[in-house]
Parts: C-alpha cells; structure tokens; sequence
C-alpha cells in the first residue's frame, strides 16, 4: 500500500529529522483524530509548548495509529546536513511514498526545495512521489514528527514512549 510521509525536525544538540509514515488510506482517519486533540483556540499542536500530562495523551493517541517513523540524525545543524537528510529520507521512501510533506523552516525553504526536487529525480521519483513544503497547522499529520523528534531528543521517559515505533536511518 502507498504511503504518505511526513517530515519535522529538532535542533536540539544537532539535527534530528523525524519521517512519519502513514498508510494512504488511514491519512483522514489520522489527520480527523489529531485534529481532535486540539485545545479551544488552537491552531495546531507543538509539542514543545504542551504540559507533560498532556504531551502524554497526545503520545497515547499518536501509538494507536500504529505509524513508523523514520530518524535521521545529524551532529550538527547545518545546510550540508539538512541536505543530507532530505535526500536519505527521500531514498527511503522513494519506492512506496506517492506523498511527501516536509515542515516549513522559513530559513531554508528555498533550499529544501530544490534539494527535494534534486533528491527526487536522482532516486527516479519525480513523476511519482508529489512533495510539499507546508506550515505545521496546513497538515495535522506533520504534528507526529513533532512530537517524535521531540521525545527521542529529550530522552528517558520521552524515548521509551515513542522508541516501539522508531527505527534510526542512515544517512
């Protein structure tokens, strides 16, 4: 089955990006019980600026969807690094993925954008796999890889709750 893949990052202590995957037909099912989770007067959910009990319902939520997300890590937080994250998350999805959403970091937009196109056509994904560059409240699914990077790079508690459905990439 087709998949639709997700993509934030954290810059804590380097570059982590986060790549959800969500099978195609469980994308609405997904995006309606996210956008469930919102508070009265919010837009979207960032992970960093919930309280813990609540960062822990939300996590409840996101295992139940039984998605696997892919990390990319990077000891540094730099252009070359984030190109180099891109275009792995793009190798790695290129043969099931006909979607890919990246969050939109303002600073490196036009790059991302022409990385995505480069990475796309050098995997021999171009004419099948449509990417967009969107802000997180434009898709619910992008609060996932929020929320992941977020919990592996705080460690402990966090780690453990999200590891059962992580698995660290190469780049």
């Amino acid at each position: 089955m087709p998949i639709h893949v997700f993509v934030d990052e954290t810059k804590a202590r380097g570059l982590l990006m986060a790549a959800a995957r969500c099978p195609s037909g469980d994308v609405t099912v997904t995006r309606k019980a996210l956008k469930g989770l919102l508070l009265p007067g919010q837009e979207r959910l960032h992970f960093n600026h919930e309280r813990p009990a609540r960062r822990k319902q939300i996590l409840e939520v996101i295992t139940g969807f039984h998605l696997l997300v892919d990390l990319y890590r990077a000891d540094r937080d730099t252009h070359a690094d984030r190109r180099q994250c891109l275009e792995a998350i793009v190798r790695d999805c290129a043969s099931s993925a006909e979607r890919l959403v990246v969050e939109l970091e303002e600073s490196t937009y036009e790059h991302d954008r022409r990385w995505l196109r480069d990475a796309t056509r050098r995997f021999g994904c171009h004419e099948t796999l449509r990417w967009d560059v969107l802000v997180a409240k434009a898709d619910p699914l992008l609060w996932v890889p929020d929320a992941v990077a977020w919990s592996w790079m705080r460690g402990g508690e966090w780690r453990r709750a999200v590891a059962p459905f992580c698995q660290l990439r190469g780049l």
